[in-house]
């Protein structure tokens, strides 16, 4: 079975056995649970074979887009196609779709193998010989072959969910969907595990969403990353974009650890001016944002002789900006994080806890007076409404 297999039945329904993937289209999608809403006015296309992971905190409607998907919710607005045709009213198990739960919903007495065998008999209708070949190639390919016998309460946590992502791909649909599905493993066994499905994914060729509250996941498996807050759609963009141009004040602050520095501020006369900083903005820029990468550190502390600079952090508040563009702060070290070959420094400002990321050989030390500062091209501004402006020429 393979990709050209993929035909749809005029009423929308997928005869089992096919596995391409398919594109998504969602044009406004709405769901609400009485006052609540809990997607408002979702678009976005999948295109086949993509993976998009969806990215936001608790309640921002991830969750809930996933099982409209699934055909396990209705939306209250709005459309679902799959390969251009409309899902409403087609049931969930007429969808072609697999869904690998944050729990691992295993038959507790059936072993690893029974569980894949009898998804592919009754879910795909296989015969038993070709259903027990594909169910044993997939676990050989998560790396629990050893274990096909073993029920699940004889497998530790990580093993389980294998099993429960193995049945879901065994199944080669033409659209998966993974609702947090290593939330309850180990920081080691999410990382070797997030590669093994991507990989299996990439080589079934099957469209899918991988819904997570983790950044550092959504960027290493998807394709690209939606963005959700509150129900909206945020941004959809490569995991550069998402990182490097955040389309909103709230994508900045929740991608990146740490996140972007926001600094708010009044502008007046082409200049952002704000407690302890004046940089050249954008009309209507209401704060601007630095990653952490984007600001050196250079100590404040005088030589001996010299004039002190101006004490307690007061930074440069005298209503001109640099000329350059440069974004400067005076700040105090208060925290020196040691993260891998690199250190994040914390340094409080007048303007609020500003982080800094820089090699591990900086000295910068507790306590230690310092000068922060960002090129132009470093930072981003922000509208009153949280939209990002365009770079200033």
């Amino acid at each position: 079975m393979t990709g050209t297999d993929v035909a749809a039945r005029p009423d929308g329904a997928i005869t089992p056995g096919e596995t391409a993937g398919v594109p998504i289209e969602m044009v406004g999608l709405g769901r609400d649970f009485g006052s609540v809403r809990a997607l408002d006015d979702v678009s976005m296309s999948v295109r086949p074979g993509e993976i998009v992971a969806l990215l936001g905190p608790s309640g921002s409607g991830k969750s809930t887009l996933l099982r409209i998907c699934a055909g396990l919710e209705a939306a209250s607005a709005g459309q679902l196609l799959f390969a251009g045709v409309d899902q409403a009213g087609i049931a969930p198990h007429q969808r072609d779709v697999s869904l690998v739960f944050q729990h691992y919903a295993l038959y507790p007495h059936l072993s690893a193998l029974d569980n894949l065998t009898l998804a592919l008999r009754y879910g795909r209708r296989q015969p038993k010989k070709a259903a027990v070949a594909r169910a044993r190639e997939t676990l050989d390919m998560l790396g629990i072959g050893a274990l096909a016998d073993r029920r699940p309460a004889q497998m530790s946590g990580g093993q389980r969910q294998r099993v429960a992502i193995g049945r879901a791909l065994a199944r080669q649909s033409r659209v998966v969907l993974l609702d947090e599905p290593m939330s309850g493993l180990d920081a080691k066994l999410r990382v070797e595990l997030r590669v093994e499905i991507v990989a299996l994914l990439r080589r079934l060729g099957s469209t899918a969403l991988f819904v997570t509250h983790d950044q550092a996941e959504a960027m290493a498996v998807g394709d690209r990353v939606a963005v959700l807050n509150a129900g909206r759609l945020e941004q959809l963009g490569t995991p550069d974009e998402v990182y490097d141009r955040p389309a909103t004040r709230f994508v900045a602050t929740f991608v990146g650890s740490p996140p972007m520095n926001v600094l708010d501020g009044t502008l007046a006369g082409g200049v952002l001016r704000g407690a302890g900083f004046a940089v050249a903005a954008p009309a209507g820029a209401s704060a601007v944002g630095v990653r952490p990468e984007g600001l050196t550190l250079a100590s404040a502390e005088p030589a001996p002789g010299a004039v002190a600079p101006l004490g307690d952090g007061a930074g440069v508040d005298d209503g001109a900006a640099p000329a350059d563009g440069t974004l400067r702060l005076d700040g105090t070290v208060v925290v020196s994080e040691r993260l891998g070959a690199e250190r994040v420094i914390y340094v409080q400002t007048v303007a609020g806890p500003v982080a800094v990321r820089v090699p591990t050989g900086s000295s910068a030390q507790p306590g230690a007076s310092v000068t922060l500062a960002a090129r132009a091209a470093a930072c981003a501004f922000f509208a009153s409404d949280g939209a990002l402006l365009p770079a200033r020429r």
